[in-house]
């Protein structure tokens, strides 16, 4: 097991329950229909795998299609249980994913994992009961990169053929938290153990001095794709992020200029630093997670 992964194995592990045992995530008296492990692609069945989480209800489910972090190189769907839940006791259909990932699967294979998940979202639409016109795309650090590019290339012919995937679906919301806007920069910051430059050779069998004649270099930028066309967004960032400091006021920037609904939320402390919300209890992430909620309840009413 590489440095990096065992270093995000080791968080997922140690944040285990305040992400998922914590009053935040438990609901008494709810009834979620929970389906887990539902191969999307059986080309790898052992990684293309999601869960599904919903509370039933009349009408059809505005939808929350969630992508886990974990540099690349980690995570998994389980660790995002309780967002899950609270996602759909807000009466959202959650597909939870999961995809290959890197080393195993070099980039950008994950990419097409999740377009075949998202596929697989349309083609059972209609026995699910979705609303495919109130679709939101979400995700933290990593699965926050995933969650961008996929919007862009929904709404690009040309990088789904380079890709070599076709879809037809279609994003109107994006949630993303402390996601990575542009790869080859943020994987170029000095951070502590060289850790950037073993996530980089993991995640493209690359090192630094290649970036810039690496094929798919134009692929790890979403922000360079992202134009008036993408969604609706609600974009979390830490001020003092000491992994994707700087991508999500890009992003913001970007999106303002273009005219793109945007709304944010950023923490100030650096102890309220990346993905700090998933924690739930302290104070920004309270006050972020209830301005998501928010942004949630006025998108599935048609209000954003």
């Amino acid at each position: 097991m590489s440095f990096a992964r065992t270093l995000f194995v080791a968080i997922d592990y140690l944040y285990n329950a305040p992400q998922n045992n914590t009053r935040y995530t438990r609901f008494k008296n709810v009834d979620f229909i929970v389906n887990k492990d539902i191969v999307y692609d059986e080309s790898a069945p052992d990684v293309c795998k999601l869960d599904t989480y919903c509370v039933k209800r009349e009408g059809k489910y505005p939808v929350l299609f969630y992508i886990h972090g974990g540099g690349f190189v980690a995570g998994d769907k389980k660790y995002r249980r309780g967002l899950s839940r609270w996602s759909a006791e807000k009466g959202y259909f959650v597909i939870n994913v999961n995809y290959g990932l890197c080393p195993q699967y070099k980039f950008p294979e994950p990419l097409r994992h999740i377009v075949a998940a998202a596929n697989w979202m349309v083609e059972n639409a209609e026995k699910l009961n979705l609303d495919l016109n109130r679709v939101i795309v979400s995700g933290d650090s990593a699965g926050g990169y995933y969650s961008a590019m996929l919007a862009v290339i929904a709404a690009n012919k040309q990088m789904q053929e380079r890709l070599g995937v076709k879809t037809d679906v279609k994003f109107q919301g994006a949630i993303l938290n402390c996601g990575i806007y542009d790869v080859g920069t943020a994987l170029q910051a000095k951070v502590p153990f060289k850790l950037t430059d073993k996530i980089l050779w993991d995640f493209a069998g690359i090192k630094k001095e290649q970036v810039p004649t690496y094929e798919w270099l134009d692929f790890c930028a979403p922000i360079n794709f992202v134009d008036a066309s993408f969604p609706a967004s609600f974009i979390t960032y830490a001020d003092q992020d000491f992994f994707c400091g700087g991508q999500g006021p890009r992003l913001i920037e970007k999106l303002q200029g273009l005219g793109v609904h945007v709304e944010e939320f950023h923490s100030l402390k650096f102890m309220e630093n990346h993905c700090f919300s998933l924690t739930w209890g302290n104070k920004a992430a309270r006050k972020n997670n209830e301005l998501t909620a928010d942004f949630m309840k006025r998108f599935a009413e048609g209000k954003v």
